[in-house]
């Protein structure tokens, strides 16, 4: 009896079990559709080129897609082996870089510049490794305009300009940081920057990963980096050189296989340690208590969860929402109307995980796409209907207040400001100041619409109406004084 007891335990474990990886996988096969179905309307909507994705849960990649071409005349497909550049997102590896010196005792975050970098300015002797890293150093940037001078031409540029603020004082996003820290790294492992962190973070990849900042040069199985010409209504491939002094700040070629292994062997704490990986993620602790940025890494909010990662160039982007064990990394070559990765990352991070379903941003989204899809008055109209619709979610939702539909229209209308579309702008810039007349932003947005109208009367008057609402607004101050000089001429 007591066998036959067994056996029947045993066959309702082994059933329960089973029906519960039927309705997982079931479940996870919904999510990819739903993911792929997004993917589509996004690339469509925006015209991408080609797009990959990567998500990662628990250690395991759910789902891995690649959309689109690497060659727009040549309609080359992507696939696991076309090869990205990322952009800042090679700032993530930097920062790894510089922390596995510290775990050795090579450096430290306190350790002055001017202990590795010869020939330091006396302006810079104060600043610190930590402050290029959490961009807190107030260094004027080095400029891609300026590729074609020389290391030390430029060296001799940089030095020469003043600080842009108190060590420590503020974040500012800065390509200087990087380059300095690139030759830290130099410094202190006595090989390339380059083969240092090829050789620390990349060694188990055998291809598909290069530095080069250099987009004159052919590199075999890379996507070519489209911009969309609104003149023309076409995408065109920009000749972008930039010397190799760029290469700490953006010059990291990869795979999204390559992102992925490279994001699971930081899982399993074989670039760093588990407590090191902590203090990189750690706040830096500006003196303004405004700013917010770890050490060379971004945080992110979405529906009051933090993540961290970095996006680069406009196109690429890797996130980390470390409670949720999930990795989103998303690669794309051109947009037509604007950054799209951190949209996408967090559409996808709702869709994995119901704990990170941000509908507001969802319904904004898709006001924003009916705006850019629809005759402009329907969407004048859908948006009206969405904020009617939905006004018993929002309180529901946000305690009686709604997310930002200020923020959305003024960002649609620098969508179509920014496509030449100038009549549309106005409509929508128009909107948005019967919407939120006491927006100091609103008119001044308008204003600079106007402007490129050529309207002058008119964008003095909301200049000036934006000014009233907030004497510090200097940009109108500015603006103001420029259209008079104009009227005069």
């Amino acid at each position: 009896m007591n066998k036959i007891k067994s056996i029947v335990i045993f066959l309702i474990i082994f059933l329960t079990v089973s029906c519960q990886n039927n309705t997982f996988e079931k479940g996870l096969k919904n999510k990819k559709q739903e993911i792929e179905s997004y993917l589509k309307t996004q690339i469509q909507l925006q015209e991408i080129p080609s797009l990959a994705l990567a998500v990662i849960k628990s250690g395991e990649v759910i789902y891995e897609g690649y959309f689109g071409n690497t060659d727009l005349k040549q309609d080359i497909p992507i696939d696991k082996n076309t090869i990205y550049p990322i952009y800042s997102i090679t700032k993530l590896m930097v920062s790894t870089g510089v922390f596995q010196l510290i775990e050795q005792n090579k450096i430290s975050l306190e350790d002055n510049i001017s202990k590795y970098i010869e020939n330091t300015p006396e302006k810079w002797q104060a600043i610190k490794i930590k402050n290029l890293i959490t961009h807190s150093s107030g260094l004027p940037d080095i400029s891609v305009f300026n590729a074609h001078l020389s290391d030390k031409e430029e060296w001799a540029r940089v030095t020469n300009e003043n600080l842009h603020f108190a060590l420590g004082n503020q974040y500012e996003y800065n390509q200087t940081n990087y380059w300095l820290l690139a030759q830290i790294i130099e410094k202190v492992s006595g090989i390339s920057f380059e083969e240092y962190i090829l050789n620390n973070q990349f060694l188990n990849i055998k291809s598909g990963v290069i530095f080069s900042s250099d987009f004159t040069k052919h590199i075999k199985n890379r996507v070519n980096r489209y911009v969309y010409n609104n003149d023309t209504n076409t995408y065109i491939n920009p000749i972008i050189y930039d010397a190799k002094r760029f290469h700490a700040a953006n010059g990291l070629n990869i795979t999204l296989r390559g992102l992925i292994e490279w994001n699971k062997r930081l899982d399993n704490n074989q670039l760093i340690k588990e407590t090191t990986k902590q203090a990189l993620w750690k706040p830096f602790n500006f003196k303004n208590k405004q700013d917010n940025f770890l050490h060379g890494w971004h945080t992110y909010s979405l529906k009051n969860s933090s993540s961290f990662g970095f996006t680069g160039g406009s196109h690429t982007g890797f996130r980390k929402f470390v409670k949720n064990d999930l990795t989103i990394i998303v690669l794309t070559n051109g947009h037509k109307y604007y950054s799209t990765h951190n949209d996408i990352i967090n559409r996808v991070a709702g869709i994995i995980d119901e704990n990170l379903i941000d509908k507001r941003e969802i319904i904004l989204q898709d006001i924003l796409s009916t705006f850019l899809t629809k005759d402009i008055n329907i969407a004048i109209e859908n948006y009206h209907l969405v904020k009617t619709k939905n006004s018993e979610t929002e309180s529901k939702l946000t305690g009686g207040t709604w997310p930002n539909y200020e923020g959305i229209l003024n960002r649609v209308g620098y969508v179509f400001l920014g496509s030449n579309e100038i009549k549309k702008a106005l409509k929508i810039f128009e909107l948005n100041v019967k919407e939120h007349s006491e927006s100091a932003n609103c008119y001044d947005s308008l204003a600079e619409a106007y402007l490129a109208n050529n309207q002058f009367k008119f964008s003095k008057k909301n200049y000036e109406k934006s000014l009233n609402l907030d004497p510090e607004n200097n940009n109108a101050k500015a603006m103001i004084k420029l259209i008079e000089n104009r009227m005069k001429e």
